[in-house]
């Protein structure tokens, strides 16, 4: 069996995409260094181990060893090439013009970094030309909202996921079904507009982000899909509207009573004010995460606090368009999940609004259609309202 030459080999294993690490520790005299890694993994979950994989013969590789058994893993975003070049190709002052700061075992973490991983090391094996370290976590945390860089086919970019979906966990399973079967609806509106679309299902008493398509410049987290927050006003106004006496009732509350035939009148809900909006994101995603900052009190206030930004009687603008979200129905014409479309930053015009308003509810007919659903007639509505 004949031996693959390097380039050959480089060359076929370029056809696999890698995350682009740096990974950092301090020396003796408490200065930064850093190593740029393209064969870093997650090992184990209990114990929770990962593991990158340096040439033998890197200088870099030596220094990191010999500052001793900490280390931190950097994950770049990729607005972060300059800093991937600069620690790959200097041999000294890596870190020149790159800001950090010491991470909880005191190594450094790069400014601007998507996530970081604290490590102490567990093991190193050789393996032919390259060592196999592994590393123990000891902290980790996301600390930005960039998509990561990525190394493919020899030059660095970025992955703009098309779509993203919850673990199915058995409640959320049958929802999932339904979801796939509309990406194509949120994929193109998603692109149409240069933003997110989320799916929401409402499984039980909570509100679970099933699914996203595109990326919207008002994130707060990489990825809002996964989280759950309670069926309770302003969230999800669509249910509450087209729901029956059960959903209805379990939502409604004092100051409320309107909205469900606000929002059915309209065929959409709204919410508007992008600096209280921010706000409750980030909150529920540091609770979602298990913050223990966070309680669940503190949520459900915050909640309840933001009922004025959501369904106003008028939103003709200018105004700072938060997001918009229309049903879509399932074969019975219930709500099987929301679509909801994501606003730019800023202000935007009635006729901009009025733009998404009829692209959104064009997605949500087709989408209603793809899964072999029916809207509820008026006449049923109504009857289920009175």
């Amino acid at each position: 069996m004949s031996i693959p030459e390097p380039a050959h080999f480089r060359q076929v294993l370029g056809q696999y995409p890698t995350g682009v690490v740096v990974v950092t520790a301090l020396d003796a005299e408490g200065r930064p260094l850093g190593m740029t890694v393209g064969s870093f993994t997650s090992v184990s979950l209990d114990p929770p181990l990962v593991a990158f994989l340096p040439d033998q013969s890197s200088s870099s590789w030596r220094a990191l060893r010999e500052s001793g058994d900490r280390f931190c893993v950097n994950v770049l975003g990729a607005h972060q090439e300059d800093v991937c070049r600069a620690i790959a190709v200097r041999k000294t002052d890596k870190f020149d013009g790159i800001g950090w700061r010491t991470s909880p075992q005191g190594n450094p973490i790069i400014d601007g970094a998507v996530a970081y991983i604290d490590c102490t090391t567990e093991q190193i094996h050789g393996a032919g030309d390259h060592h196999i370290v592994v590393g123990r976590v000891q902290h980790l945390d996301l600390v930005g909202a960039e998509e990561p860089l990525l190394f493919f086919r020899g030059g660095y970019g970025s992955f703009a996921p098309l779509s993203l979906a919850s673990a199915g966990t058995a409640d959320l399973l049958e929802h999932l079904r339904l979801v796939d079967l509309a990406r194509p609806q949120m994929e193109a509106l998603a692109a149409r507009f240069d933003t997110e679309v989320t799916a929401i299902a409402l499984v039980r008493d909570e509100l679970v982000l099933a699914a996203a398509a595109g990326r919207t410049r008002l994130a707060v987290a990489p990825t809002r899909v996964g989280q759950r927050l309670p069926f309770i006003p302003p969230l999800g106004s669509c249910f509450a509207a087209w729901g029956d006496d059960r959903v209805r009732n379990a939502w409604l509350q004092e100051g409320v009573q309107h909205v469900p035939a606000l929002v059915r009148q309209r065929g959409y809900s709204v919410a508007l004010g992008h600096g209280t909006g921010a706000q409750l994101e980030e909150l529920s995603t540091r609770f979602h995460q298990g913050d223990a900052g966070v309680s669940r009190e503190e949520l459900l206030e915050a909640i309840a606090s933001s009922v004025s930004d959501y369904n106003p009687a008028s939103h003709d603008g200018p105004v700072e368009l938060r997001f918009l979200s229309a049903p879509v129905f399932d074969a019975d014409g219930r709500v099987a999940f929301t679509l909801t479309l994501w606003g730019p930053p800023g202000e935007v015009g009635p006729d901009q609004v009025a733009l998404r308003v009829d692209a959104l509810l064009a997605a949500a007919a087709a989408a209603t259609a793809g899964i072999g659903g029916v809207p509820p007639r008026a006449d049923a509505l109504e009857l289920a309202v009175s």
